[in-house]
């Protein structure tokens, strides 16, 4: 009996040895599983001017041609119209003219294009010989600017709208339609974040851009668009936004298809 006893106790102590050996060499993670980067496609459209226009088009066939910031109405020749806006006219301290829409980036270009040396650095040369950076730069020798600068994902309805009002404090995160979203005033104070219908919309496409190009978002405002991201969860239009986009440049925004993906990054 009692050798039974030890034998059992010596297996017992075996398998223990067994199980601390196998934990050691293969450790039993508790973070998410990382992305799958297969998930996000490349985009097909490398001009800025055909992505405008196809974008234009992304939104009149969808029917839903309202800017992103106010909600304010254009039409298929691009005039907007500040007395037809998601909030109340007596709120903007504007004249009720029309507007010239413009497509600007979520993602400004000086988040994405800021890191590159084109964009910093004189080494691009005019005829004259003398050196230029920046956007005009970048256009003429890196394709990987031009599809960022094209991709229709990072591109939002806006407008330029001057209602000269003081304050440019906009807290963390640089998104594209600022002066649209100046003109959303509640009580004449400007707000410290976006209307709350916008906030997903810039977060799911600063992710996008962030994961798809590499580009890396401070940690400060990568915790405010996370927020954003659950606050405001992609709706109907943004789903059938995505899937014109497709249709055009060939890829989708999985973080709309999945915004649960979002928690699987641990670092954009």
């Amino acid at each position: 009996m009692l050798f039974k006893f030890v034998c059992y106790n010596f297996s017992m102590l075996k398998l223990n040895i067994i199980i601390f050996i196998f934990l050691i060499l293969f450790p039993i993670s508790a973070e998410p599983q990382e992305l799958d980067r297969s998930m996000f496609k490349s985009s097909s459209m490398v001009s800025l001017e055909v992505a405008k226009k196809a974008i234009k088009q992304v939104y009149l066939d969808s029917g839903q041609t309202r800017t992103l910031h106010c909600g304010c109405f254009f039409d298929k020749q691009k005039q907007v119209y500040p007395n037809s806006c998601d909030m109340n006219p007596s709120r903007l301290r504007i004249k009720e003219e029309r507007k010239i829409l413009k497509w600007v980036h979520a993602m400004p270009l000086s988040v994405f294009a800021g890191p590159m040396n084109c964009w910093n650095e004189l080494i691009c040369t005019k005829s004259d010989g003398s050196k230029f950076k920046g956007a005009n730069c970048c256009d003429n020798i890196s394709p990987k600017f031009k599809s960022m600068q094209s991709d229709m994902h990072n591109l939002i309805p806006s407008f330029d709208w001057a209602i000269g009002i003081l304050g440019d404090s906009f807290g963390s995160v640089a998104f594209g339609g600022m002066n649209e979203y100046k003109a959303c005033i509640n009580g004449g104070v400007i707000p410290k974040d976006p209307v709350a219908e916008a906030r997903g919309n810039l977060a799911r496409a600063y992710f996008y851009m962030s994961f798809l190009y590499r580009i890396r978002i401070e940690d400060t405002p990568e915790e405010k668009l996370r927020t954003w991201h659950f606050e405001d969860p992609p709706d109907q239009m943004e789903e059938e936004r995505n899937s014109l986009i497709e249709q055009v440049q060939g890829n989708r925004n999985p973080f709309i298809d999945h915004p649960e993906a979002v928690e699987r990054v641990i670092d954009f």
